[in-house]
């Protein structure tokens, strides 16, 4: 509500007034009408001594009622409204109250009269609560207090009954009162907001017909300015089409007729918003004349089936009326029927159908185009029409336009006199019936070109508008399947190039931009150009945001996601350059954005500049690669030492042995104790020939897995491995090798398949078993190799019983080279090469190790390996 002081509370203040004045004026009219007239009452009913007494009463009372009418025409009345018609309402009741005591005191049949005196204030008067409370208060003390001077108060039950009656109903009427101030209040200014909100509305209503006024002028300004620097455009453009200023290579006409066919466009566009605003302005004038629309929409199919059968669509005029006379522009229903051509033709599959049908009606002829594409959700129908709306407004924009062919196109049918309608189902195409009524009179005289009009003066813009090339852009541009020009040489680019965008002019710019240096292939939407680069790994992928299919975003994450392609540099175009696409853009993986409309010369040095970055990316990693090789070639000649020695020691001890055996043979007949001590000679012998079968077979893998890395071309095939069973096999080679005497439990729990590259995975647990074993004490030695997992990851631990490792080597313990173990005892790569192999699995590699309770390794991965 509005406050105090404000225009709502002076518009109350000044209502009140008003209103108390017409109420004071009926009560006045009544009281000088019943007061006198009640006397006869008095003459009837009241004692003859009392008589003078009551007929003076009324005397004075309708005097001065009569005086209150002079006090109604005053201002004083408008500032003490208040004070006069209670006083007013309390004099009335003051006069009736002195007349009680003559005719019964409280029990008197007069006290009617104040009863009928709170309700009329109550239906005249609006008073504020502290109004009504003092005035029914003073019209009910009159009562008693009258009664009270003249000694007739009573204590009969008539008199009790008419003092509950008249404080009941002086009650009822006050509350009654109060709530109909309020309310009254309350409406009015609710009204007054409502005033002022309207009056506000008109304002701005008025100020948006002004800018919509200035914005039709300035659109039309404008485009007749544009039409001018298009005209110097395409005319130099077609005398070098023509050949009128010397002879240029088939690359250069391509970009100049790609240029041409632009600026034609851009023309077209000009032309359909200058006409929208002439259709606003009721500027826009028909030169109406009688054709006959069958001949005319034969011709424009005849000349349009061409363009339609490049994409496989049948497009036919279906047999109807020889002829329908109908008084039209011809250029204007042209455009009209050509917009819902190339529409059709856009919409409908390769290998659908368009039909064209007309109807020859009672006064009037429809014209039907129907197509069997996806057609539009019912509820689209009229929204269709209505200007710069699209039924692809998504990010996708899969079908592209500027949202005002079908716009302009009811326009002009509505300028006609005619009326244009869209029927579809959502599933069996979509149909357009444009009705056009016979005669001439409904035709409005405001909406006809002058009969003198004519071609005189017409500019070259004009001209061209009028040539077939220009009328059937848009169909031309619907039925278009060729989006680039391959090149003879195109084999011999030093890279590749897909250009995933669904406007053909923005992929015959790129490749005109980037043909010198890449061979350009182009996907017309986001899914078939994740096909062609996972089939031809381009060097480098342009691709647009809002594409059909899936967007540009969607195409980089999957690109990512891929081994196979997430190195391939992705460079975006976009007109949506704000600071949030951008960023969501970098995070999914784009490589880099340019902005559209973007400079060639920008386009080709991104490009070339992300394709050189790959390449030294990718000798930099195959840099890598060679460096871990010869790594792992160093480790493993380490891995190689150990059980060479094992072997050699081994068989040495044979070979002593050996010969003792010999010469207890050579000795003739052994007694028992040579027998005892030849059978423990073959004991040891066996053991022994045991231990160093044991560390050939860790050299022969060894040497082999050394030879797949290097000159036999090691693949890294991702298999599933059971990390249990390796973990056993693994300990069992290990712990003889060593040639210690710790114990090694194995606690395996559950299932431990793990997809990665066995030989890495098994040097890991080589890594992890003989360490712990070498860390373990001499005497007493434990080590406790510990696995479990859940369905997505699993965890071994590896945990020995040494003297741990201390806070100084733990902060190195990773890094390459560095070991704990003396001198000639190990290069310092075994963790470092084991870290990484369980990164590369998208797992972790962990330390722990309290001061003096051993060491802890923990291999977390998850069972199926990551991409990438």
């Amino acid at each position: 509500m509005s406050a105090p002081g404000t225009e709502g509370e002076r518009r109350w203040a000044r209502w009140l007034a008003a209103r108390n004045r017409r109420g004071l004026r009926i009560g006045l009219l009544i009281t000088i009408t019943l007061y006198p007239a009640f006397g006869l009452l008095d003459v009837m009913l009241a004692p003859r001594p009392a008589l003078p007494a009551l007929l003076a009463t009324r005397g004075v009372i309708a005097a001065l009622t009569l005086a209150l009418f002079r006090l109604l025409r005053t201002s004083w009345f408008d500032r003490h409204w208040q004070l006069v018609t209670a006083a007013f309402a309390c004099l009335v009741a003051a006069g009736i109250s002195m007349m009680t005591p003559y005719m019964g005191g409280l029990a008197s049949p007069y006290y009617a009269g104040l009863t009928l005196t709170i309700v009329a204030a109550g239906l005249l008067f609006v008073w504020p609560p502290a109004v009504v409370v003092a005035t029914h208060a003073g019209i009910a003390g009159s009562f008693l207090g009258a009664n009270a001077l003249a000694g007739t108060l009573g204590r009969g039950t008539a008199a009790l009954s008419n003092l509950a009656f008249l404080s009941a109903t002086a009650l009822a009427a006050a509350v009654g009162q109060i709530l109909a101030f309020r309310t009254q209040r309350e409406q009015l200014l609710q009204r007054v907001q409502l005033e002022q909100a309207t009056a506000r509305l008109e304002r701005a209503h008025a100020e948006l017909k002004k800018l919509d006024q200035f914005k039709s002028r300035f659109s039309a300004n404008m485009t007749h300015e544009l039409r001018t620097p298009l005209a110097m455009v395409l005319a130099p453009l077609e005398l070098m089409l023509q050949g009128e200023v010397g002879e240029f290579t088939e690359a250069q006409r391509g970009a100049f007729q790609a240029m041409f066919r632009s600026a034609l466009k851009l023309l077209k566009i000009v032309n359909d918003l200058l006409d929208l605003s002439r259709l606003e302005e009721s500027r826009l004038r028909l030169e109406a004349a009688e054709h006959d629309l069958v001949e005319q929409l034969r011709t424009l199919t005849e000349q349009s089936q061409v363009l339609a059968r490049r994409k496989s669509i049948a497009l036919a005029l279906a047999p109807g009326p020889a002829a329908a006379p109908v008084v039209y522009d011809l250029e204007r229903m042209e455009r009209v029927f050509v917009n819902l051509l190339s529409n059709a033709i856009k919409f409908t599959p390769p290998g659908g159908h368009v039909t064209v049908a007309v109807r020859d009606l009672e006064g009037a002829v429809e014209v039907e185009v129907a197509d069997d594409g996806p057609g539009f959700p019912p509820d689209q129908a009229t929204r269709i029409f209505e200007r710069f709306y699209q039924v692809d407004m998504a990010g996708t924009r899969q079908f592209g336009g500027a949202g005002i062919g079908l716009a302009l196109a009811r326009e002009l049918v509505a300028l006609h006199g005619g009326a244009i309608r869209a029927e579809s189902d959502g599933r069996s195409g979509a149909r357009f019936t444009v009705t056009l009524r016979k005669g001439r009179d409904h035709l409005r005289a405001d909406a006809l070109a002058p009969a003198a009009a004519g071609d005189a003066g017409l500019d070259w813009a004009v001209q061209l508008s009028s040539r077939r090339e220009f009328r059937l852009l848009d169909i031309e541009e619907a039925s278009e399947r060729r989006v680039v020009d391959r090149d003879l040489d195109e084999g011999d680019r030093p890279y590749s190039a897909v250009v995933v965008e669904d406007s053909p002019q923005i992929v015959r710019l790129v490749h005109m931009a980037l043909r010198r240096q890449f061979k350009v292939l182009a996907a017309p939407d986001g899914l078939k150009g994740l096909e062609m680069i996972r089939r031809e790994r381009p060097s480098l992928v342009v691709t647009d945001l809002m594409m059909p299919g899936i967007d540009g975003l969607e195409l980089t994450r999957r690109l990512r996601e891929d081994p196979a392609t997430r190195q391939i540099p992705v460079l975006m175009l976009t007109a949506r350059g704000e600071v949030d696409d951008r960023v969501r853009g970098l995070e999914t993986g784009v490589s880099a954005y340019l902005t559209k409309p973007f400079s060639p010369k920008e386009l080709v040095t991104c490009a070339r500049q992300l394709v050189q970055a790959e390449e030294e990316t990718a000798d930099l990693v195959l840099s890598q690669r060679m460096e871990s090789l010869e790594i792992v070639a160093a480790g493993l000649a380490h891995e190689m030492n150990n059980p060479l020695n094992y072997a050699r020691n081994a068989l040495g001890r044979v070979r002593l042995d050996l010969e003792q055996a010999l010469a207890l043979a050579r000795g003739g007949a052994l007694g028992e104790e040579a027998q005892g001590r030849l059978e423990a000679l073959a004991g040891r012998l066996g053991e022994m020939l045991g231990v160093a079968e044991s560390g050939l077979r860790r050299i022969g893998g060894t040497v082999e897995l050394m030879g797949r890395y290097g000159r036999g071309g090691f693949r890294r095939e991702v298999v599933p491995l059971d990390a249990w069973e390796a973990v056993r096999t693994v300990v069992d080679v290990v712990l003889p090798a060593t040639g210690r005497r710790a114990e090694v439990r194995c606690d395996l729990r559950g299932d431990g398949v793990v997809e990665c590259v066995a030989e890495e995975f098994n040097q890991v647990l080589t890594n992890l078993v003989q360490n712990a074993i070498e860390a373990a004490p001499e005497a007493g030695g434990r080590v406790v190799v510990r696995g479990d997992g859940d369905p997505a990851s699993l965890r071994l631990s590896v945990k020995d019983n040494g003297p741990g490792v201390s806070a100084e080597a733990r902060a190195r313990l990773f890094t390459p080279f560095f070991t704990t173990k003396g001198p000639g005892r190990g290069t310092g790569l075994g963790l470092t090469i084991a870290r990484r192999v369980v990164q590369s699995l998208g797992g972790s590699l962990q330390l722990v190790s309290p001061p003096g309770e051993g060491a802890e390794f923990v291999v977390t991965v998850p069972r199926q390996r990551r991409a990438g």
